[in-house]
């Protein structure tokens, strides 16, 4: 039996494993093991790559005896030695204790010998020992009050039998301890006390001759210092109570145990010290902090809570301020007491808790940046040197821009399967050691659960106790067998439901495979992965596995954006999902229906040997409102017109009534929506859209998509056409009510067996048949957020006029007080939704080139144009109504031209009123919109011009070089310019214009480190990637993390090859830019990876042309004021030959687009000549943009593709701006 127990290969196995991989050391002491003996167990644990899963084992069992800490601490050192078990290799150190004296003195001793160890155990009793710490640093004695009214009731035959109860029901409750000790208990004793208040006191004032302890509990109770104490600490208790019980499921997983550890502490600092203090004091730990008057919230602003908040304004005359301020004063002894506790028992500090669950959550791939992982890796030991640095850096850029391919679907793995996976196939180290990365990796995946009970830990140690199922020897298919039987039987971090059945094994596929086999794996077609937004740590991830179909919004398309992007297929929304059933018959009357490639590689899938994949359950609507499963319908969310879906399964038993989920054509997104907002298919005549269908290439698509999907159910064919052709005869018989079948004929078919789609390769989809998610643009309406805000902006109105409050007090976009910001342009402030809104669309245009929202709320339907011929702003009906005044609205679109707001001479309209530096406020805004702060840039000393030496540069997505124009125009030497760039026509005009002097290379994909290092060391990199994906004029945009959004990557994995290493006083700098109008979320994650927040400079100061762009970089003075030079033409007139005559002064952003020279509401062409309206020539583009005559002229290139190289290009005064300080370090002519 011990030999079972132990392991047959025990303890060599254990031995061999700890010499190679990081492991973590349990230490159970004093256990009871019967017939009054006990003694120390020891445990070992390791993540083990193989079987996919943090195994524990028995390692020894030694003597108990009553020895000192020394003696045991040598005994355990005595015990790693009897079996060569390395102490560098131990990454984490566990025991139950955790709590006393000893047990520090035994860390402290071994933190001598391995000072990286992490102590997990000292969570176990962090949440008792820091509700004791609070309570005990407060004036009030609630420990005493509680035990004393509590020995009362238990002592005495003769009380009441219910207030009695109040203590009797709380087990368990240890008299010996502090009732505080116990953070639980004491919490529920405490709401318990405070829901029978009432009935304590009067129960104690009718016994208050009984003896003199009566008497005290019954002053104690009258007074309200202490009730509003207790309040106060009902509240206060919330947030350990809360991880408590997170701790104590031991099947909780670690890296949200973490995160919400994090979020614990974050909490309690927030309601005691001044943000500043707070961000300090997570980041260095310093417990001075605490201690400083200054860093504290003052009275009025600490957080006692609601309750507490009440009962001090309803008793303010019977509470003194002596009182009142001992009061604030023993909560933030409190508060104090207990973030000191806490602070004092983290195994790690703060950011490293939050980046560990970060970069154990494949969704969080691209959320963490390799300075953080270094810094986590430097905190854990890992990293000991530059060079293990360096290369962390390397392995980890590599995992990051890898495509994860773990060789089974995401949906199916748990995390610890995902990590074996990812760490079996790649980041080996040299000569059979772990690579950098890889022993990180197992690191974190070893750490214990902080509060893993020893009959727990034993259980799973006989589980492993047979060292042959840890044995390398095994073949591949033998350990699938193996896990199939064993691991995947609801482990504590499985992805898979209990109710759901685990998929076959993926069959192998040796290098005999052909292409077309490869092709025909099948999948379950709702089993897509969803597009889903937010923010570091979706707990939804944790549950249970990748979820599908997450609801739009912040925890759906864009958090999973960074995933690997799946698969492409044809239609997003199941038009192949609900076909009629199809059999493994490949019959001749069902060929002549795959009129489509696409069909084709599905019937062959179909008639493939190759194994389906179990499908994932989904449960069918039994509340009687119709909209059953697969049923085509029209829904309404807020900002969209009627768009057509698919009414997919609720993914769990129990929908909620009145509710489906639908996935939505065209975007494949998903909402959970109310039978009340959607409409059967048939309606198509009442929810057609012909503006979206004109506007919008997604709605045009979903449209197509749908109508497709009932043509098969309907039987109806249609004539083999081009697209537009056959949508257009589609639309029709849509419109003519689908006969012949109508309404009942795009009912759902009866599905005996899933559909099976194709796992298409995006390339091979024809252009005109594919469409990309659409990102919906973002509409926050007036009303928005009712239940968050705490006043419409009518009562904002009433609040400002009538009772004198401030305006900068309030969202001026929406009126609630929960501000966030400054408005940049109008006295007033910003909420955080608003804000994020404000900062999308403040730079957003319409085709007219006005602006496409409102210029003070960033919203609003109806909207009135400025009449100034030089601006581009609008105000709509809203702010106008009430901000300004009643009537507004009408009254100014009596005003022929009527020049807004902003144009207007500085002075207040109502309560709208321009602040006077709003040019300047604007650049602080989007300096900070990104929400972050970061370490400054390394400062590099100017260089004595006698040693400066030519400058060499790399250009990515170079463009029509301006970067190397602006440098010669600068006197710079140039040694070496290398250029990346695809565009043939821009390759022409700097390879001509340059006479070859510039390197043109190919792809940026294409570089690589080997390339660096033959072409380097570079002292500038320079690049703006693609914006098409990323603007949020593009309804069709992809975002970051897709498409040619993800060409950022390549400038980050380049600019982290290129950057100098420690020591390395060359001075590099590097600039990156792209649009402003991108999505916040896309602007953040940028601004994360290039650790900087960007400098918005806008053209139209030194040019003709608006042109605002976001610049990301270390150049010296990005910041400073942009200054017209001698040089510069400001006004249209200056860049037009002679004989034109400039209509405006300034005209809107050029881009590739022939009618963004079209100017105002009218779309009036900038130039008149001869008496006529003429469009500007291509030599006076080039002079808006600030290039020499004839730039572009090569080659005989057309105008439009002049046009399309000058709309790509950047502002030659702007880059010249920014490049001027680079004089101070490179030579010159």
């Amino acid at each position: 039996m011990a030999r079972y127990v132990m392991g047959l290969k025990y303890p060599k196995d254990i031995t061999d494993i700890c010499c190679q991989t990081p492991y973590c050391i349990y230490l159970y002491q004093n256990v009871d093991l019967g017939d009054t003996e006990r003694a120390n167990v020891i445990l070992v644990g390791f993540f083990s790559e193989t079987v996919g899963k943090s195994v524990i084992r028995f390692f020894d069992v030694t003597q108990c005896t009553a020895e000192s800490v020394q003696t045991a601490f040598d005994c355990f050192v005595e015990t790693l030695k009897k079996f060569d078990i390395p102490i560098h290799n131990l990454a984490a150190f566990y025991s139950e204790g955790g709590a006393s004296a000893d047990d520090d003195n035994f860390l402290s001793r071994l933190k001598e010998i391995s000072p990286n160890v992490v102590n997990m155990g000292s969570l176990c009793h962090m949440v008792d020992c820091a509700s004791k710490s609070g309570v005990a640093a407060m004036s009030t004695l609630v420990d005493e009050l509680v035990l004393d009214i509590r020995n009362h009731f238990l002592s005495s035959s003769k009380t009441n039998q219910k207030l009695k109860e109040l203590f009797v029901n709380v087990e368990p409750f240890d008299s010996a301890r502090p009732a505080s000790a116990q953070c639980l208990v004491l919490s529920e004793i405490i709401k318990k006390m405070l829901a029978a208040w009432p009935d304590l006191i009067k129960y104690f004032q009718s016994r208050t001759l009984k003896g003199d302890k009566i008497r005290v509990i019954c002053e104690r109770l009258e007074s309200h210092k202490v009730r509003v104490t207790f309040l106060f600490l009902k509240h206060a208790l919330e947030p350990l109570c809360a991880f408590s019980l997170k701790l104590q499921n031991q099947e909780s997983l670690l890296p949200l145990l973490l995160k919400d550890l994090s979020g614990t502490l974050r909490a309690y600092a927030g309601r005691l010290l001044l943000p500043e203090a707070t961000v300090k004091l997570l980041k260095s730990q310093d417990l001075k902090l605490l201690g400083k008057a200054e860093n504290v919230l003052p009275h009025s602003e600490l957080c006692v809570g609601p309750e507490a908040e009440k009962y001090l304004t309803e008793h303010e005359d019977d509470l003194g301020a002596a009182d009142k301020a001992v009061f604030f004063k023993d909560a933030a002894l409190f508060y104090s007491a207990v973030i000191m506790q806490m602070l004092q028992r983290l195994p790690l500090n703060d950011s490293s808790l939050r980046n560990i669950s970060t970069l154990l959550n494949p969704a969080c791939k691209l959320k963490i940046t390799g300075k953080m992982v270094v810094d986590l890796a430097s905190q854990l030991g890992v990293c000991s040197n530059s060079e293990e640095t360096s290369q962390l850096n390397d392995e980890f850029l590599e995992y990051q821009l890898s495509e994860s391919d773990t060789g089974a679907s995401l949906s199916c793995l748990s995390m610890q399967q995902y990590w074996s996976n990812v760490l079996k196939s790649s980041f080996s180290g040299s000569g059979g050691q772990l690579s950098v990365f890889q022993r990180l990796m197992l690191t974190l995946l070893c750490l214990p659960h902080p509060a893993l009970k020893a009959e727990i830990a034993f259980s799973k140690a006989v589980e492993n106790g047979d060292a042959s199922l840890i044995d390398d020897s095994l073949s591949r298919s033998e350990w699938e067998d193996t896990t199939d039987l064993d691991l995947t039987n609801g482990t504590e971090d499985s992805f898979q439901s209990a109710e759901e059945p685990s998929s076959p094994p993926r069959p192998k596929q040796n290098a005999e495979t052909s292409s077309t086999d490869t092709e025909n794996v099948i999948i379950q077609s709702n089993q897509k992965t969803a597009k889903s937004s937010s923010d570091v740590g979706d707990e939804s991830f944790w549950d249970n596995s990748f979820k599908e179909g997450v609801p739009r919004g912040i925890y759906g398309w864009d958090s999973s954006l960074r995933q690997k992007p799946p698969a492409r297929k044809i239609y997003q929304a199941g038009a192949n999902s609900w076909e009629k059933p199809k059999t493994d018959n490949c019959s001749p009357s069902t060929k002549k229906n795959l009129s489509t490639p696409l069909e084709k590689k599905s019937k062959t899938a179909i008639c493939s040997s190759t194994p389906r994949k179990a499908a994932k359950k989904s449960f069918p609507y039994t509340d009687g409102k119709g909209f059953r499963v697969g049923e085509l319908v029209w829904g309404k969310v807020k900002g969209f017109s009627w768009w057509p879906g698919l009414v997919a399964g609720w993914p769990h038993k129990q929908a909620p009534a009145s509710m489906r989920r639908v996935e939505w054509f065209g975007d494949g997104m998903y909402s959970e929506i109310y039978t009340e907002m959607l409409l059967p298919f048939a309606a198509f005549s009442e929810c057609f859209s012909n503006t979206s269908y004109a506007d919008l290439p997604a709605y045009k698509d979903a449209i197509f998509q749908s109508l497709k999907i009932a043509g098969e159910r309907s039987g109806k064919t249609f004539p083999p056409c081009k697209k537009d052709e056959q949508q257009k005869l589609m639309v029709e018989w849509a419109f003519k009510g689908f006969q012949p079948g109508g309404a009942e004929g795009l009912k759902p078919p009866e599905i005996t067996e899933p559909a099976v789609v194709i796992k298409e390769d995006p390339m091979e989809i024809p252009i005109q048949d594919y469409q990309p998610p659409v990102k919906k643009i973002k509409y926050y309406s007036k009303n928005k957020g009712a239940a968050e805000q705490d006043y419409t902006r009518e009562q904002m109105v009433q609040e400002v006029l009538q009772k004198g409050k401030k305006l900068e007090d309030f969202c001026l976009s929406c009126g609630t007080v929960r501000i966030e910001i400054f408005h940049p342009l109008f006295e007033g402030s910003l909420c955080l939704k608003c804000k994020d809104n404000f900062c999308e669309t403040l730079y957003r245009y319409d085709e007219d080139g006005y602006q496409s929202y409102c210029t003070v709320c960033c919203a609003g339907q109806e909207v009135i144009l400025c009449g100034n011929s030089s601006c581009c702003r609008c105000y709509c009906i809203d702010c106008l109504e009430f901000l300004v005044g009643p009537g507004t609205f009408e009254k100014v679109k009596e005003v022929e031209p009527w020049h807004c707001y902003l144009c207007l001479p500085s002075k207040r309209y109502g309560l709208l009123k321009q602040r006077p530096n709003w040019s300047v406020k604007v650049q602080e805004f989007f300096v900070n919109t990104s929400a972050m702060e970061f370490e400054p840039h390394r400062v590099y000393p100017s260089i004595p011009a006698d040693q400066r030496r030519p400058i060499k540069v790399l250009s990515l997505f170079d463009g029509i070089a301006t970067g190397y124009l602006v440098l010669k125009d600068l006197g710079f030497k140039v040694d070496r310019y290398i250029a990346s760039e695809i565009c043939e026509d821009s390759i022409a005009v700097g390879l001509i214009k340059h006479e070859g002097k510039i390197e043109h290379v190919d792809d940026v994909r294409s570089i690589t480190k080997k390339h660096i290092a033959e072409w380097g060391p570079f002292d500038l990199l320079i690049g703006g990637s693609p914006c098409n994906d990323l603007s949020i004029v593009n309804p069709a945009r992809k975002g970051l993390f897709e498409g040619t959004g993800r060409l950022f990557f390549e400038y980050y994995r380049l600019l982290n090859i290129l950057k100098p290493k420690e020591g390395d006083s060359r001075p590099f700098f590097w600039l990156f830019e792209n649009v402003v109008a991108m999505g916040v979320r896309d602007k953040q994650d940028i601004c994360r990876f290039l650790e900087c927040n960007p400098v918005l400079i806008d053209a139209v100061k030194v040019s003709p042309a608006h042109r605002a762009r976001n610049f990301w970089g270390n150049i010296p003075g990005m910041n400073r004021p942009l200054a017209i030079s001698l040089n510069d033409k400001v006004e249209l007139q200056a860049c037009l030959e002679h004989g034109r005559i400039a209509k405006f002064k300034k005209v809107r952003t050029i881009t590739t687009r022939p009618n963004s020279i079209k100017q105002g509401k009218q779309e009036m062409l900038p130039v008149v000549m001869n008496g006529k309206e003429d469009n500007l020539w291509c030599t006076e583009l080039e002079r808006i943009f600030g290039f020499p005559k004839h730039y572009t002229d090569v080659y005989n290139m057309g105008r439009g593709a002049r046009q399309k190289v000058l709309g790509r290009s950047w502002s030659v005064p702007v880059i010249r701006h920014l490049f001027a300080p680079l004089k101070d370090y490179f030579a010159c002519e």
